[in-house]
């Protein structure tokens, strides 16, 4: 199955529009679903810009993120009721909780835009423990978008600082 993904991507990387869609939507998967980190398809298509790729990946975590906040509003009362009677869960819902609510949008900025993180899990206990809606639908957005931008930008200065080529170059006539 990985080999046949591989193909396909492989398949469609000489096409920027092409890959670009298919790229926001592994970006928004993986925001919601994927347990995975997304670097991977920043370098699948030297056909496609790098200022592209950060922007689509940006594109796609903010929609992602739109989705697990409004998920996430939704399971915040329940998971108390429930965390309520376990001590040690409690207790880690707690910090949670206080981590949130101390650190909002700079927090998760931070950690979103580490590389090689899987960005799942912080988003959502991001959007879990808002607690009394401290941070707002479109700043949650705003913050997803520009740590996959950041994230993005971060991982080409390093494979640039490796002597990585992101962009065939083109031939002049």
């Amino acid at each position: 199955m990985l080999s046949g993904l591989m193909s396909f991507l492989e398949g469609i990387s000489n096409d920027p529009v092409l890959y670009s869609i298919i790229f926001f939507i592994y970006a928004i998967a993986a925001t919601i679903i994927l347990p995975i980190p997304v670097e991977a398809g920043l370098f699948l298509s030297n056909a496609t810009p790098p200022i592209v790729m950060a922007l689509v990946l940006g594109l796609g975590k903010a929609t992602g993120s739109i989705l697990v906040f409004l998920l996430g509003d939704k399971l915040e009362s329940p998971l108390d009721r429930i965390t309520s009677k376990w001590g040690f869960v409690k207790w880690l819902t707690d910090i949670m909780h206080w981590f949130v609510s101390k650190t909002h949008y700079v927090g998760m900025y931070l950690i979103l835009s580490t590389p090689l993180m899987m960005d799942t899990v912080p988003i959502y206990i991001f959007a879990v423990f808002n607690k009394e809606g401290a941070m707002s639908l479109r700043g949650f957005a705003i913050t997803n978008f520009l740590a996959g931008i950041t994230r993005a930008f971060i991982v080409y200065w390093v494979a640039y600082q490796f002597g990585i080529v992101l962009v065939e170059s083109v031939p002049t006539p």
